[in-house]
């Protein structure tokens, strides 16, 4: 049996959500947003508008000169640090895209550490286009990438999966974790569909209560996300 910690990136990892703010940097955040939100297209489709929309001075140099003003909570790299001497292997789950994750995690001198599954931002010296590498049709999470797969697909049967995580697109995922921290409006999700979570407000709680949990052999697994691992496993 091992453990495997999920973190969800944007307004988990980072101080607010980063991938909304380039495209209100470089590009047209409304109308799309708030049609997507309304239901008027998936995800999928949202982020190509959206590249589309993308300004000629948006490429890959742009966006690193623009993480350089982006943050990452504080609590990150002693939590990845922690995961380590304890043998807890962590993984990014974003459906967000790698050409700002990357830079940003690059920059907390982490990025070797990590396993790392996002969308991507492929770019051809004119423009960029998205693909969605980790897509699944199986499932009708609010999300590009497949997050729950992310999940069911690094672990055993007896395994332990954390996630943490902050919204909608991390819904879907809990479902399939058996240790859950959760803010903002995943927290009121996982309340609504009676999801055991911890609210936490920064990942130095996580890691806190984290180190409480393992120093008590208090990480157990749970049965409910058991089952909901097998049945999606066997639906892909």
């Amino acid at each position: 049996m091992s453990t495997h910690l999920f973190l969800d990136f944007d307004g988990t990892i980072s101080n607010g959500d980063i991938g909304d703010e380039l495209f209100r940097t470089f590009g047209s955040f409304e109308p799309v947003h708030s049609q997507l939100i309304a239901g008027d297209f998936s995800v999928a489709e949202y982020y190509r508008q959206s590249v589309a929309l993308l300004r000629s001075d948006c490429t890959p140099e742009a966006i690193v000169e623009f993480c350089d003003g982006q943050s990452l909570d504080a609590g990150f790299a002693p939590l990845v640090d922690w995961c380590a001497s304890v043998d807890i292997a962590v993984t990014v789950v974003s459906d967000g895209f790698d050409a700002y994750i990357s830079p940003l995690l690059k920059k907390s001198g982490l990025r070797d550490q990590l396993k790392v599954i996002c969308n991507v931002l492929e770019w051809n010296d004119e423009k960029f286009t998205p693909s969605f590498p980790g897509a699944s049709e199986s499932c009708t999470c609010f999300c590009a990438s497949c997050k729950r797969n992310a999940v069911i697909n690094r672990i055993g049967d007896q395994d332990i999966a954390i996630y943490v995580g902050d919204g909608r697109s991390d819904a879907c995922a809990v479902e399939y974790a058996d240790v859950v921290f959760a803010k903002s409006s995943l927290a009121a999700e996982c309340t609504r569909k009676g999801i055991p979570h911890h609210p936490y407000r920064t990942l130095s709680e996580v890691r806190i209560i984290l180190q409480e949990k393992v120093g008590k052999g208090a990480l157990r697994t749970r049965r409910q996300a058991q089952l909901a691992r097998k049945r999606a496993f066997e639906a892909e």
